[in-house]
C-alpha cells in the first residue's frame, strides 16, 4: 500500500527478505540459503533493466474518492502509540484532544486503489462557527444500525467527543474524501524551527503545481523552493481536504 503524506521505512510493496539481511523481521525463522541454489544463479527473465526502483508513483490528483477511514494514532510524550492526545490550541488557548485520521482510497479502475492519505491534526479546537473535525467526521458516519453517532443538542464533553470518534472509526467505516497536494519546504521548516519562527505557508492545490514534462496535461509534484536555492526540491503531500458523505462522491462519479 502507497502512503502520501507518512514517513515510508522501506519498500512497503516488498516481500519480507529471508536471509536475515536488512529488513527481516528479526523474531521470524529464518531460511539458510545457499549463495550457489540454482534460484540466484539462473538466469531472471522478468527484471526491467530501464525501469527506476527509487522512482516515486505519482501522488493520486486532487479530487474526491470514496474510501476507508480509520484512527492514525498520535504519539504521546512517552513516545508510546495512543489513541488522542491533549494539547493547547490557538490564539484562545483551548484545550483540546487532537488524533489523527488515515483514508485508503477505494478505486475500482485499481489505479490509486489502497493509496492512503492523512489528516494528523484532528481535533475538538471549534472554529469560528463552534464546528470542529471531530463532529465533522462524526456528522458523516452512522451507527451499524443506521442511526447518527450524536444528535443536536447533545451535551458532549471534548474526552466524550474523541472517545465517540475512536469508537466509530473502530470498524473502519466507508466515507467520501476530498484531497489536495500540499507543498513546504523541508529546509525553510527546518530553519524556522532552529530560528523559533513561525513555520513558512505551506502551497495547497495541485493546480499551483509545475507541468509535468513527461505527461501532458498532468502536473509534477516536485517543486524547488524559491527562497533559498539550496534547499533543491521537495515533494507533494496529499493531504485529506474535507471528509464527505458517500453518497457526496458516488453522485459526483456518476455525472
Amino acid at each position: 500500500m502507497s502512503t502520501f503524506g507518512a514517513p515510508i521505512y522501506g519498500d512497503p510493496a516488498a516481500p519480507e527478505q529471508s536471509a536475515g539481511g536488512a529488513g527481516a523481521p528479526s523474531d521470524a525463522p529464518q531460511e539458510v540459503l545457499d549463495p550457489n541454489d540454482p534460484r540466484l544463479t539462473s538466469e531472471a527473465l522478468d527484471v526491467n533493466a530501464t525501469g527506476d526502483a527509487y522512482a516515486q508513483p505519482a501522488p493520486p490528483p486532487d479530487a474526491k474518492y470514496r474510501a476507508k477511514l480509520k484512527l492514525a494514532q498520535p504519539k504521546d510524550d512517552k513516545g508510546q502509540q495512543v489513541d488522542y492526545v491533549p494539547a493547547c490550541w490557538g490564539k484562545d488557548k483551548q484545550l483540546v484532544f487532537v488524533t489523527g485520521v488515515q483514508a485508503s482510497i477505494i478505486d475500482t479502475s485499481g489505479k490509486y486503489d489502497g493509496i492512503s492519505v492523512f489528516d494528523f491534526n484532528v481535533a475538538t479546537y471549534r472554529g469560528r462557527d463552534g464546528s470542529t473535525k471531530v463532529s465533522t467526521i462524526l456528522s458523516v458516519l452512522r451507527r451499524p444500525d443506521g442511526e447518527p453517532w450524536f444528535k443536536p443538542g447533545d451535551k458532549l464533553s471534548a474526552r466524550d467527543w474523541i472517545q465517540l470518534l475512536v469508537k466509530a472509526l473502530a470498524g473502519e467505516p466507508e466515507v467520501g474524501i476530498e484531497t489536495t497536494w500540499e507543498w513546504s519546504c523541508q529546509g525553510c521548516g527546518e530553519a524556522a524551527k532552529a530560528a523559533h519562527k513561525p513555520y513558512p505557508r505551506s502551497i495547497i492545490g495541485m493546480h499551483k503545481f509545475p507541468a509535468d514534462p513527461k505527461v501532458r496535461g498532468a502536473f509534477s509534484p516536485e517543486m524547488r523552493c524559491q527562497v533559498n536555492p539550496a534547499h533543491a526540491y521537495s515533494r507533494a503531500r496529499v493531504q485529506i481536504a474535507r471528509v464527505l458523505p458517500v453518497a457526496a462522491v458516488t453522485a459526483t462519479q456518476a455525472k
